[in-house]
């Protein structure tokens, strides 16, 4: 005798397609995956390097050095706070220490304006006094008597030749601390220029214009 199939078979048998068929509609009814839209970064243009630090500013080294210690000068003078007494005395030390570099600088900026002839001497005081209004009409003064008493600092402590060395870097960062103009591209057209051989040191005292002794009383 055949085996009797139980009754409900049938309707096990029929329901298995529906149950499939519900579930394929329901994975195809499925909501879609939501995108979310990024911006895209927009192209910032980058800052240009700053400069190098010219090799020389001026006609010479000794004419950088001795603007160094005419802007140096006006610091100490210019600069009244705090820290002031600690600028004089370090200035003084600069002009005590390294006196013979100093009295060469003086010497071969002199030279300079010799060589053009004429009114030599009167071109020479107009010169100068061109430099230390620079310096003094500044009008970053806190940015300029930060700078200037930290190069007072570093040179208070250096040897001759790091002096020396140093004397065109320290002028640039103080004249850019001072805001002063560069109409002419100079200071630009100095970077990367080959320098002049320094001033050679001598203990003959300067013939003109000669480094100041700033008390602090």
């Amino acid at each position: 005798m055949a085996p009797r199939m139980p009754r409900n078979y049938g309707l096990v048998a029929l329901a298995l397609p529906l149950v499939m068929t519900a579930c394929a509609q329901k994975a195809v009814e499925a909501p879609p995956i939501a995108t979310i839209t990024v911006p895209l970064p927009q192209n910032v243009p980058l800052e240009p390097p700053p400069p190098p630090p010219p090799t020389l500013i001026n006609q010479s080294k000794g004419e950088d050095l001795w603007h160094l210690r005419s802007g140096l000068n006006v610091a100490v003078l210019l600069c009244m706070g705090a820290d002031n007494q600690a600028m004089v005395a370090n200035y003084n030390t600069i002009l005590n220490t390294h006196r013979g570099l100093l009295s060469a600088a003086a010497q071969h900026e002199v030279d300079h304006f010799k060589s053009k002839g004429g009114r030599w001497q009167d071109a020479y005081d107009d010169h100068m006094t061109k430099i230390y209004n620079a310096y003094s009409g500044t009008l970053t003064r806190d940015a300029f008597c930060g700078r200037a008493r930290e190069i007072l600092g570093q040179a208070a402590t250096s040897s001759a030749d790091s002096f020396n060395d140093n004397a065109t870097v320290m002028l640039w960062e103080l004249n850019k601390a001072a805001g002063l103009p560069d109409p002419d591209g100079a200071l630009a057209r100095a970077a990367g220029a080959p320098g002049t051989p320094p001033p050679a040191a001598t203990s003959q005292a300067p013939v003109a214009a000669p480094a100041t002794l700033v008390s602090s009383r």
